[in-house]
């Protein structure tokens, strides 16, 4: 595999809101289709009538498709628009079934517009087929038509959740499952918005090839995430975003050719494979083309937007956790309050007179017990004296 885009400097991460605005560009063109001329649903999703043709005789194996051609174009011819299947046994196909589009008129219901279709259609096939004859004609009921809808946005959108469940528990983190959600939801509207702008017809294939689509890009997906996610290993001084983009470019060659490929087998199909297969093959060459761009360009992109968001939170908590740090060094070491016991109270004179005293005669001074029997032996007058100290010195 030839592999042109290792080794580039190409900063494919650094123009990612180029990518973004191309995308877009593009949904916002395909939802104002959409809003101005709708979607050109099928009889599948509208109903319409159904009848039953037999032929004179079993078309012959390999023949089929010539068959199909052939009464394809003589309906055209009556001005009736259809969709045909041939129906039969497994050895023989003797049945052609007609789909047509009703749409009633003023003054005409849908089993008269019905009536006429039929009778403009059977000479025609008359004519391609001598000996063809009507077996049956009924209306589809449009309520089968709304489950049909209901049915087919419920499988795209539980595909998408199943697939958002799986890479989250494959990447540990819904970063990684919301990118590619996001990719996904970008391939489906586009595919709607190219239907809403060429009118294509939208039928049961066209739920089949969306399915297909979103399987292949959340594949891709996959194979980018996990080159990131091995390269985040390998290269631990780089940032996120330079990761992301290293591994873009080393997978870049895979993505490209096997887009490539594809689309060369569903080009060949869609020029080859007859009219009943063009819608089909339409809506996966464009969702092929949706999912590998939106796989280089989306995916990655907005996840290198997620994780750099995530990156300035935590380098935020780190400053300013930095910053407190900074502001206690700066202010020093916390002086605790030392708790101090209180100073003595001062002996009154008249105490150490009394102490001095009680000392003269033999009696050491710092015992308590001798002090407070000299207070005892001090005449009442001297008493009241001490008292009177005490209470002048509480006074002031």
């Amino acid at each position: 595999m030839v592999d042109l885009f290792r080794g580039r400097k190409w900063d494919l991460v650094g123009n990612r809101w180029l990518w973004f605005s191309l995308s877009l560009a593009m949904i916002a063109t395909g939802i104002a289709f959409l809003g101005v001329r709708g979607l050109n649903f099928g009889i599948d999703f509208t109903g319409g009538g159904l009848v039953t043709y037999q032929f004179e005789r079993p078309v012959p194996q390999g023949q089929e498709t010539a068959t199909l051609a052939q009464a394809r174009e003589a309906i055209r011819s009556s001005g009736v628009e259809a969709q045909l299947q041939l129906a039969g046994t497994a050895t023989r196909t003797e049945q052609l079934l007609v789909r047509t589009r009703v749409e009633p008129g003023p003054g005409k219901d849908a089993d008269a517009v019905l009536d006429e279709q039929m009778a403009r259609m059977q000479p025609a096939l008359e004519k391609a087929f001598p000996g063809m004859a009507k077996v049956a004609g009924e209306m589809v009921s449009p309520v089968v038509s709304k489950e049909l809808i209901r049915n087919a946005m419920l499988a795209v959108a539980w595909g998408c959740i199943f697939i958002l469940i799986w890479i989250r528990i494959r990447y540990f983190d819904f970063n990684w499952a919301g990118s590619a959600l996001v990719a996904l939801v970008h391939d489906v509207l586009v595919l709607i918005g190219v239907f809403a702008i060429t009118q294509k017809e939208i039928n049961s294939p066209f739920v089949a090839a969306a399915l297909t689509v979103v399987g292949y890009s959340v594949h891709d997906t996959i194979v980018i995430f996990d080159r990131i996610r091995e390269n985040l290993r390998l290269r631990k001084g780089s940032t996120f975003a330079e990761t992301a983009n290293i591994s873009l470019l080393e997978t870049m060659a895979r993505s490209v050719n096997t887009v490539l490929t594809v689309l060369l087998v569903l080009i060949a199909v869609y020029l080859l494979g007859g009219v009943s297969l063009r819608s089909f093959t339409f809506a996966l060459i464009v969702g092929m083309v949706a999912g590998g761009y939106s796989s280089i360009f989306n995916a990655a992109q907005l996840l290198v937007v997620l994780k750099n968001r995530e990156e300035r939170k935590l380098a935020g908590k780190r400053a300013g956790g930095r910053a407190v740090r900074e502001m206690a060094e700066r202010a020093g070491p916390v002086r605790q309050r030392v708790r101090v016991a209180p100073k003595p109270l001062a002996q009154e004179p008249a105490e150490r007179e009394t102490a001095e005293a009680t000392a003269e005669e033999g009696e050491p001074a710092g015992e308590a017990p001798a002090a407070g029997r000299s207070q005892e032996r001090a005449p009442r007058s001297e008493r009241k004296k001490l008292k009177a100290g005490r209470k002048r010195k509480r006074r002031f």
